[in-house]
């Protein structure tokens, strides 16, 4: 077994491209810039996308919260109610009816 049968050189593994080497660069730079500015629009979405959710969840924490503190004062606000209504109810039994005083 000789060496040089199993050995490779360079330009058996290297591709020969038949279009000239300026072109080549041209294409392979445009290819590059191409997906370049592919994934900077991406990335660029994807952070407008997470700011967005960042910015409803916020806001929705807020009105969550909001709507706890109107659901309180609202149950504060009905207990009161109820009481002056007892409290007027106990009242009017306590005075005559005027009508009753005429005759």
């Amino acid at each position: 077994m000789e060496a040089t049968d199993t050995e490779t050189t360079p330009r058996e593994t290297s591709k020969n491209y038949t279009s000239r080497p300026g072109a080549l660069i041209w294409s392979f730079r445009k290819s590059r810039d191409r997906w370049k500015c592919k994934h900077q629009k991406l990335k660029a979405s994807v952070k407008q996308l997470q700011n967005r959710v960042a910015d409803v969840t916020k806001s929705r924490e807020q009105w969550r919260l909001k709507a706890a503190e109107a659901a309180t004062r609202l149950t504060a606000l009905e207990a009161e109610i109820t009481s002056l209504r007892v409290a007027s109810g106990s009242l009017a039994e306590g005075k005559k009816n005027p009508r009753t005083m005429l005759r």
